[in-house]
């Protein structure tokens, strides 16, 4: 008898879906958060698989968590900008970088479009902040739920790839390493309206720093300036912007060296937005740094698109086209549409047409020769026998129809009276 329950409990576990017997992982809770104390840069890896909902969403990881968060907790060791992300996880993870010691104390740290990325921003995946020694970062990590306009099944739970590592200086750091925003540019043109053009790239200035003889752009101190190289497509006026910058200082240069550059005159009527007079095929410089914040002691620092626009002059007109060539003369087709006969008064009539407007024809029956004729045409008084009927058109160019249509008929003999 216990043989058969155990046989029958043995029988029903195999039943159940893997999921049903899976565990949740250890760090599914907030007081069980594992403590990462590992020196930068970390790597991390762990599952949210079979993790549940805590009620920490809503204000906590993000407004899309799935409810499948895990836990983690890590010291920083140095005061430095620090990017902690999960973009290598093998599903659209989200994460929340929190301060604070219970769930209903958490404090989100780093939150928005300018502290995403710089590996995959815009997605909630990653963020970088100022790490502030000896202070304990608490860090969800969640699915993603967020499905488009059409509904499709989301993968929320899988392998997680945690990363904490000091972030580095942007590449275009320094002047001599400007990026290359002239290969970023496109020209749109579009109907009745002017060519447009227009250049984009995404960068950060998170650890940028000032090199000697710069200068303070838009007159601010800044401090953490980043490069770009432009050449003008055309002459007239160039608009720079920048997006999910709050403070921003964008200046445009000529020159040669960092010590060595002349500002040109920029205006703006939508801030930050600039607009600055250019010459087409002249080389330019512009940095975008950060208006220096009196409270932190630095220049502003994020994640943002650097964005060059300009009117282009209307491109020139084709020459009016001329007049068309003369097509080819067409060949004619002719057809017998209806054919008339009368045994008894020993006639044919023919009616027919040409495959080309403004033909003529010509007709023959029998071995006579071709003349010219119209439809209908008509025989009368006609021998007895086999008869053949011939009609062909000449179209307006004189091409005749060489093929030309054929009706062939017969008149019988007429009967003797006896």
């Amino acid at each position: 008898m216990r043989w058969g329950i155990a046989s029958a409990l043995i029988a029903v576990l195999l039943a159940l879906p893997a999921s049903a017997l899976a565990a949740p992982p250890a760090n599914d809770a907030f007081v069980n958060r594992q403590v990462i104390s590992d020196a930068l840069p970390i790597v991390e890896t762990g599952s949210n698989v079979e993790a549940t909902f805590e009620g920490e969403h809503g204000d906590g990881i993000s407004v899309f968590a799935a409810g499948h968060s895990v836990w983690f907790e890590w010291e920083a060791t140095a005061t430095q900008w620090t990017t902690i992300g999960a973009c290598g996880s093998d599903f659209p993870a989200l994460i929340g970088v929190f301060t604070g010691s219970s769930l209903a104390t958490l404090v989100k740290v780093a939150s928005g479009n300018p502290a995403e990325g710089p590996h995959c921003p815009y997605s909630e995946r990653e963020y970088t902040f100022k790490a502030i020694a000896g202070t304990d970062y608490v860090i969800g990590v969640d699915g993603n739920s967020f499905t488009g306009p059409e509904p499709v099944p989301v993968v929320t739970e899988g392998e997680i790839e945690l990363r904490i590592e000091a972030t580095p200086p942007p590449p275009n750091d320094d002047f001599a390493a400007a990026a290359d925003l002239t290969a970023a540019g496109k020209t749109y043109e579009l109907e009745s309206e002017e060519p447009f053009y227009f250049a984009r790239l995404e960068s950060y200035n998170w650890a940028a720093t000032k090199e000697t003889g710069e200068p303070d752009h838009q007159g601010d101190p800044g401090g953490a300036s980043a490069w770009y190289e432009w050449t003008a497509p055309a002459s007239g006026t160039a608009r720079m912007s920048m997006c999910c910058f709050a403070s921003p200082l964008l200046s445009i240069y000529t020159g040669s060296s960092v010590d060595a550059l002349t500002a040109l005159p920029t205006e703006s009527e939508f801030p930050p937005e600039v607009r600055a007079q250019v010459t087409a095929g002249q080389t330019y410089w512009i940095a975008v740094d950060g208006a220096f914040d009196e409270a932190t002691g630095e220049a502003v620092q994020v994640f943002y698109s650097v964005n060059v626009s300009m009117n282009l002059p209307p491109l020139p007109k084709p020459p009016p086209a001329g007049p068309s060539p003369p097509s080819p003369p067409k060949q004619p087709e002719t057809a017998i549409a209806k054919s008339v006969f009368s045994q008894q008064a020993r006639s044919a009539t023919f009616l027919f047409s040409s495959s080309v407007e403004g033909s003529t024809f010509q007709c023959k029956l029998d071995k006579a020769d071709f003349k010219p004729c119209s439809s209908p045409r008509s025989y009368k008084h006609l021998k007895p026998g086999h008869h053949t009927f011939r009609v062909r058109a000449v179209g307006p160019s004189g091409l005749i129809d060489e093929s030309a249509a054929i009706g062939r008929f017969a008149i019988a003999k007429p009967q003797r009276r006896r």
